[in-house]
């Protein structure tokens, strides 16, 4: 198969001078053969050993894209210091992918790249937080939670681990059945009127399994919220929900600076703004 070459060109952003004074991105770094196989990677030069979050786009399996919300997921974890990976992936539908698995493995080989790279762009390979909405947000738990990859001839890095320390879910669904014990702590949001494929009861059993293993997770219920909610209560700064916000905003110093441990196992009831 004739390998089709992307080259990743960097843009430099800049910020206001109360923010990071030099942003740069490198747009279309290329983890896999397939042309929705790149990805955008958000950084700043003065980082070192800085945490990284990977934001995953939704769009049921078969639309979507890596430019989705992020000026609203970049500013949110750039803020906290970290550099912000958003990757494309194959689709359903004709669009390369034949199966859901197909899009794991491809959000599982842009992790792996990072791991292997973090260096390049001041991160740290042991600190990778998955985040996603919808469609996303299973892809997050899935490199969050899966094991045993079985890694295709065409992926560059395979190692035997990815390094994910934490997930975020706006919505979605995950596999309980990966779960095990010391497994990474999860921060959930859902809908009351979700949609039909992700159930805000997904969201509570998922956390009765982490419970039960011992695992920490936090759970936003959001009345009468829809599907993605966390776009509106957490994402976006003009109807962001400030409680949401201080219990994500522990959440991420748990998982990527060791810097407290925040109460665990218990759901947060919001309305929406």
């Amino acid at each position: 198969m004739k390998m089709k070459v992307i080259l990743a060109t960097t843009v430099l952003l800049v910020f206001g001078a109360d923010l990071f004074g030099e942003v740069k991105v490198d747009k279309n770094v290329a983890y896999g053969p397939h042309e929705r196989n790149v990805m955008d990677i958000y950084w700043n030069t003065d980082y070192k050993n800085a945490p990284i979050v990977f934001t995953i786009h939704g769009g049921s399996f078969k639309f979507g894209s890596k430019e989705q919300w992020i000026k609203h997921t970049r500013k949110l974890y750039m803020d906290k210091g970290c550099v912000v990976v958003s990757p494309n992936y194959r689709m359903l539908g004709g669009k390369g992918a034949s199966s859901i698995a197909d899009c794991v493995i491809d959000a599982a080989m842009a992790v792996a790249y990072i791991q292997a790279n973090a260096e390049k762009f001041g991160g740290d390979s042991t600190k990778i937080v998955a985040t996603g909405r919808s469609a996303g947000a299973y892809l997050a738990y899935s490199v969050a939670y899966k094991k045993n990859w079985n890694w295709p001839a065409s992926a560059k890095y395979k190692p035997k681990k990815l390094n994910v320390v934490g997930v975020y879910c706006d919505s979605g669904a995950g596999n309980f059945s990966w779960i095990e014990k010391n497994d990474p702590p999860a921060f959930m949001i859902y809908g009351e009127k979700e949609h039909p494929q992700t159930p805000a009861s997904k969201g509570f059993a998922m956390q009765k399994v982490l419970t039960s293993k011992g695992i920490w997770s936090k759970m936003v219920y959001v009345k009468p919220g829809g599907h993605t909610p966390g776009t509106h209560v957490l994402e976006q700064e003009s109807t962001r929900n400030e409680t949401v916000f201080a219990a994500f905003s522990q959440f991420l110093d748990m998982v990527c600076y060791d810097k407290g441990e925040p109460k665990g196992g218990d759901v947060i009831e919001v309305k929406k703004n």
